[in-house]
C-alpha cells in the first residue's frame, strides 16, 4: 500500500518505525527539518518538508494514488482541514486523523474521517489500570473509531435582515476582526468578536464596544456561547486558513448559519475551501497579485470581480496578436459547462455576443467562469 502520514511527531515517528516498509510505499510530510532529530526513519521512507495545506505538496508525495493519509499533526483543526482535502480532491480511500477534544471528534466524523482518539483512549487505559482491569493491548479497541452511518447535520437557517441589519459573529480580534467589527458596529449590525489569544481578548474587550468571548471560535461550545444559535453570519478572519475554515463549518454544521465569510491567506485554498461549504472567500494576497496583474497592460487575462452569491467570476480575456480564434464564430468555440461569452468589446465598443458573432484579433472576450473552470479557459481562450 501507498502510506502517506503527515507529522513526524511523537506519533507519526513511531508509526514509521512499526510498518514495515519494505512492503509498503511511506511517504511522510512535515513542516519543519528539526523533526528528523527524533530518529533517522527506516530506509526507503520519503521526506517532503512543508505546509501539507497545500495541493501542491500533497499531490507532489502521491496523494492522487495513496490508498491511506494519517494525518497526525499536533493541531485538530489542521488534520481535519488535511483529511477533508485528502477525501474530496483527491479521493483517498481511507483517512485517519488524530483527535486530542472528544468533544470534537463529530467534527471528523461529519466530514467522513476515521479518527484515532487517543486522549479517550488514554483515558480509558488508565481507568483499566487503577481499577484492576485486564487490558489486551497497549491500544484499546476502540482508539480507531469508524464513521459513524449517520452523521445529522442541523439545517441551514435563511439569511434574514432584522430592521436592516445582521448578527454578525466575527472569530479572530486580530487588526482585521478589530477594523471589521469597528465597520460592522458604524453600520448598525450586531457584532460579537471571539478570540482564542487572552492578550489580545484583554486588549479588543477595552476597544471595540460589543461583546467578546475568549475561546477557541472553531469549538461548538464557544460559538454556542458567542450566540451561534441566532447568528445570520460568521466571519472568520484570523491568521490560519485551517482555523477559519472549521469555524465556517462549524457554524454551518452545528448552527445552521445562514453564510460564512473565511479570510484565507494562501491563494491556493480559495477553491478548496468554497468546495469545503464556505460561502464567501476573501484573499488579500489574491487581491493584490490580480490589481497587479491587471496594471500590465498586455495582461492577456482580467479578473474583473468574484461573485459572492456562486463559485464564478467575471474575467476578461484579450485576444492580442496572432490567435486561432480569430475568424471563428462564438458556437465553435467549446467552452467547459457552465462558461459562456457574455460580452466582446471592439474598439472601445460594447457588442453582445451571438452564436454567429465573428471574433476578431484585438478583441476583449468577457466571461461568466466558475472558479473550478478558470484554468480550462484560459487554455482554450489564450492558447488556441
Amino acid at each position: 500500500m501507498k502510506i502517506i502520514v503527515i507529522g513526524y511527531g511523537r506519533v507519526g515517528s513511531q508509526f514509521i518505525r512499526k510498518v514495515d516498509t519494505g512492503a509498503h510505499q511511506v511517504v511522510v510530510v512535515d513542516k519543519e527539518r528539526s523533526a528528523l532529530e527524533r530518529g533517522k526513519p527506516p530506509e526507503g521512507v520519503r521526506f517532503l518538508y512543508g505546509n501539507a495545506i497545500d495541493e501542491d505538496l500533497l499531490r507532489d508525495a502521491g496523494a492522487e494514488s495513496a490508498d491511506i493519509l494519517l494525518a497526525l499533526t499536533r493541531d485538530e483543526n489542521t488534520n481535519l482541514m488535511l483529511a477533508q482535502i485528502a477525501r474530496v480532491i483527491f479521493n483517498v480511500p481511507r483517512v485517519v486523523a488524530i483527535v486530542y477534544d472528544p468533544d470534537r471528534e463529530s467534527y471528523f466524523h461529519e466530514a467522513g474521517i476515521e479518527t484515532l482518539a487517543i486522549t479517550a483512549a488514554g483515558a480509558e487505559l488508565l481507568s483499566a489500570g487503577l481499577t484492576g482491569a485486564a487490558v489486551k493491548s497497549s491500544v484499546p479497541a476502540g482508539a480507531l473509531r469508524p464513521v459513524p452511518v449517520t452523521n445529522p447535520r442541523v439545517a441551514q437557517r435563511p439569511l434574514e435582515a432584522h430592521d436592516g441589519s445582521f448578527y454578525v459573529l466575527v472569530v479572530g480580534g486580530g487588526l482585521v476582526g478589530y477594523y471589521l467589527s469597528r465597520s460592522l458596529l458604524k453600520n448598525g449590525h450586531e457584532v460579537t468578536i471571539v478570540e482564542r489569544n487572552r492578550a489580545t481578548y484583554n486588549l479588543i474587550s477595552q476597544q471595540v464596544d460589543c461583546p467578546v468571548v475568549l475561546g477557541e471560535g472553531s469549538s461548538a461550545e464557544v460559538l454556542e456561547h458567542a450566540g451561534a444559535g441566532r447568528a445570520d453570519i460568521l466571519c472568520s478572519v484570523t491568521n490560519h486558513d485551517d482555523d477559519n475554515l472549521i469555524s465556517c463549518q462549524v457554524a454551518k454544521y452545528h448552527f445552521g448559519v445562514p453564510k460564512t465569510i473565511a479570510r484565507v491567506k494562501n491563494p491556493k485554498n480559495e477553491p478548496l475551501m468554497r468546495r469545503l461549504s464556505v460561502d464567501v472567500t476573501v484573499s488579500a494576497t489574491a487581491g493584490l497579485f490580480s490589481a497587479i496583474r491587471n496594471m500590465a497592460p498586455k495582461s492577456p487575462v482580467i479578473s474583473v470581480g468574484n461573485l459572492a452569491s456562486c463559485s464564478a467570476a467575471i474575467m476578461e480575456f484579450r485576444l492580442t496578436g496572432p490567435t486561432k480564434l480569430a475568424g471563428k464564430k462564438i458556437k465553435a468555440i467549446s467552452l467547459p459547462s457552465g462558461c459562456k461569452i457574455i460580452g466582446i468589446v471592439r474598439g472601445g465598443e460594447a457588442l453582445t455576443p451571438t452564436d454567429s458573432t465573428v471574433l476578431q484579433s484585438g478583441d476583449t472576450l468577457v466571461g461568466f467562469v466558475p472558479h473550478a473552470q478558470a484554468e480550462a479557459v484560459c487554455q482554450i481562450l489564450l492558447k488556441s
